[in-house]
């Protein structure tokens, strides 16, 4: 299918879409700490709020193939464990959230691109360069600093939900990837409903947060309209909004270009909750967020410049 919109025009669209995107997913820390409700009850709702949207989009996406995509998803193992990936990774980081600060818990979680390149050989079978190490070194160096002065239990263990929820981001690129690769014997058919999975994951990780969080959604406490109102943002605009943001963003930029404007959320996302609720990060979060950020963008920097587009 041709772009529809002329090269400069397309760019600008590009542009446009990953910076909604970078501000939609920013808005995660202020609106979890905005909420009063328990970290599993929120990301409950949240993804709740998001299915709806999301399977819209998958509707429009495939028409009338909605069955044949749902059986070729579903039959799939890596289809689940990339939704419990995804749904992990959701959970994690609203429980962090909820027990260290928004600095902290988007920083950690931004150390995904650490788990890619550590995993990327023994579940794709790419190799791994010395840039790639790297970007790991100074992941763990800035992962180190963060711990520095976390004599807390309650900050300790938010980090640590952080941590993991990085982890699941990480896997999620790799199991999607996975899950794409045709089979030897695939058909032309088959072939053309694979780019479909990705959406279906998303859906799926967003109904498995909805079922861990049922038994507290059904006795979730009569809210103001000002909370149902977060709560609809993080669903809507900052799951699903930004989702399809990026997707439209990522087919009229280049990589490193998507990269560099994404990279805004871990910087955006503290300073909301700084300016809303006043909660600053420690002084060795913000060595160590650097030193992850930096580690994380030149590693991508440096591998888009190495390719054409």
């Amino acid at each position: 299918m041709s772009n529809p919109f002329p090269v400069g025009s397309s760019r600008i669209v590009g542009f446009a879409c990953v910076l909604g995107a970078a501000l939609s997913w920013s808005l995660a820390g202020i609106g979890i700490k905005s909420v009063p409700l328990s970290g599993l009850r929120i990301a409950g709702w949240r993804s709740l709020l998001a299915l709806p949207v999301i399977l819209l989009v998958l509707l429009w996406r495939v028409r009338g193939d909605l069955p044949a995509v749902l059986r070729l998803s579903l039959g799939r193992w890596q289809t689940w464990v990339a939704a419990l990936c995804y749904a992990w990774t959701m959970l994690s980081f609203v429980l962090a959230s909820k027990l260290t600060t928004a600095a902290n818990a988007i920083l950690l979680q931004y150390t995904a691109p650490m788990y890619v390149i550590l995993l990327s050989w023994p579940i794709l079978g790419e190799r791994v360069g010395l840039r790639d190490i790297v970007a790991v070194v100074g992941c763990f160096l800035g992962i180190a600093w963060f711990f520095i002065d976390q004599l807390s239990s309650a900050g300790l263990h938010g980090n640590l939900l952080a941590l993991s929820s990085g982890a699941g981001l990480g896997l999620l690129p790799l199991l999607l990837r996975r899950s794409e690769a045709p089979s030897p014997h695939c058909d032309a058919r088959t072939r053309s409903l694979l780019p479909q999975v990705p959406t279906v994951v998303l859906l799926l990780g967003n109904a498995l947060v909805v079922v861990a969080g049922f038994p507290q959604l059904v006795r979730t406490p009569s809210l103001s309209w000002t909370v149902w109102l977060w709560l609809i943002l993080l669903g809507v605009v900052q799951i699903a909004l930004a989702y399809l943001l990026y997707a439209a963003a990522v087919r009229r930029l280049r990589a490193v270009e998507c990269l560099m404007l994404a990279s805004l959320e871990p910087i955006l996302n503290p300073l909301w909750v700084a300016l809303g609720t006043g909660e600053l990060p420690s002084r060795a979060a913000v060595y160590g967020g650097l030193l992850i950020v930096s580690s994380v963008i030149s590693h991508g920097i440096y591998g888009a410049l190495r390719k054409p587009g």
